[in-house]
């Protein structure tokens, strides 16, 4: 099942990227597709499959979801930072489309289409757009989609409450557009918005996905910095198009929702100081890391997403010296194998091995040696990468390169 569309994924995050997680809404009896269709690509003729039964995903009063476009013609701004988000792509994104191909390849659960979609295509749910006709069933996380809760129930196979209409939940307590109704709900001021599809525990008791649980037991929540704090923090741009209605306010949410594949966001995150010391041929580098902004360990998300540092030592003399720390988790299944792939980790992971991430304001001091000539001036960089890879290991690639500091030494200087 390939997309034409070619788009970066992510997260999240950090973010908050919308994962193979768990967001039905209120159920109804179930009704079994007569024919399941899986695109190959907009355009291309869909692959028939045998459909497996779905619980009905149509919330209070069976209405279907409204396109993000229709939302555009008013909220324009809004619109134009929601469109560069993950959570826009979160059902095209090819790599989202491989996982879910393999996953229903290899696994005889009939919920497979319940667990994946509500979260990645959850307005092709809520039409039973198998066939993947509509254009609203590509939009991920679309805007009616988000705007039609009205709360959060500690139920994990049903957690979202949806009231799907012309009555449009949101953050604002004064609120009077024109075109809708809306009402205040202040779950869009709570983290717990983000659990559904940032938390997840497989079959096998594997947290696959722990971003809440690693919030939650942050300092953060004791600081009250909700998950929309940091992805969703007020930016420039109108709430409505003017020319529609006039507001005095000139910000917005982030509708980018930015997370752990974002430059900037990484950034804010990590911080690296490297200091270096020649004590004759050897020359000792230090490297401090630390989560400085990060409300969950560093990286996030799915166990195949990491930060690799590279710290080189180059005299002039040869080929640079390097070393290398990796930060993240590794996964294994029953047979003690690592899962290198989403669908392994998602059907097969069993339990984490290794856990060297980042925790909130952890801090972490890396050391290395390395023998050049004392005679010779030498430069210490630690460079730092993002990388995921979901279909295969990768370990072999750098990844996105986001951060480097260095370090000189004069021939000869010893500290």
């Amino acid at each position: 099942m390939k997309i034409t569309r070619r788009t970066h994924i992510a997260v999240a995050v950090i973010a908050l990227l919308a994962a193979l997680a768990t967001v039905p809404v209120s159920a109804g009896p179930a009704e079994p597709a007569r024919g399941e269709q899986v695109p190959a690509g907009r355009g291309a003729a869909p692959q028939t499959r045998t459909a497996k039964p779905v619980a009905n995903q149509t919330a209070r009063g069976g209405k279907a979801l409204t396109s993000a476009e229709e939302c555009g013609r008013c909220h324009q701004d809004i619109y134009r930072y929601w469109k560069a988000s993950l959570h826009a792509q979160a059902a095209e994104d090819t790599r989202f489309q491989a996982a879910f191909t393999k996953l229903k390849d290899e696994s005889t659960r009939t919920d497979l289409d319940q667990v994946c979609l509500r979260c990645h295509a959850p307005a092709l749910l809520q039409g039973q757009d198998f066939v993947w006709e509509k254009k609203v069933s590509w939009e991920g996380v679309t805007c009616d989609f988000c705007h039609s809760v009205r709360g959060i129930r500690a139920d994990a196979a049903a957690p979202f409450i949806l009231d799907v209409g012309q009555v449009k939940s949101g953050p604002l307590r004064d609120a009077q557009p024109t075109g809708h109704a809306a009402r205040y709900a202040d779950t869009f001021s709570s983290s717990m918005l983000c659990n559904p599809c940032h938390q997840f525990t497989n079959e096998r008791g594997l947290a696959v996905l722990s971003t809440y649980d690693e919030w939650q037991a942050s300092p953060y929540p004791g600081r009250s910095v909700t998950c929309q704090n940091c992805h969703m923090r007020s930016t420039s741009g109108k709430v409505v198009d003017p020319k529609v209605k006039r507001i005095a306010s000139s910000s917005v949410n982030l509708h980018e929702m930015p997370g752990g594949h974002s430059i900037t966001e990484l950034n804010r995150a990590l911080q690296a100081l490297i200091a270096s010391e020649r004590h004759g041929n050897t020359v000792d580098v230090t490297v401090q890391v630390t989560n400085r902004g990060a409300g969950h360990r560093l990286p996030t998300g799915s166990p195949l997403r990491t930060i690799v540092m590279v710290v080189q030592l180059d005299s002039g003399t040869g080929k640079p010296q390097s070393a290398t720390r990796t930060y993240g988790r590794s996964v294994v299944d029953e047979n003690n194998q690592e899962a290198l792939d989403e669908a392994t980790v998602w059907l097969h992971g069993t339990r984490v091995v290794r856990d060297d991430r980042l925790a909130p304001n952890e801090r972490r001091v890396e050391r290395f040696s390395f023998q050049t000539p004392a005679n010779a001036p030498a430069r210490a960089v630690a460079k730092f990468y993002y990388r995921y890879s979901p279909e295969a290991p990768g370990k072999t690639e750098s990844g996105m390169p986001f951060l480097s500091v260095s370090s000189w030494l004069d021939a000869g200087a010893v500290k």
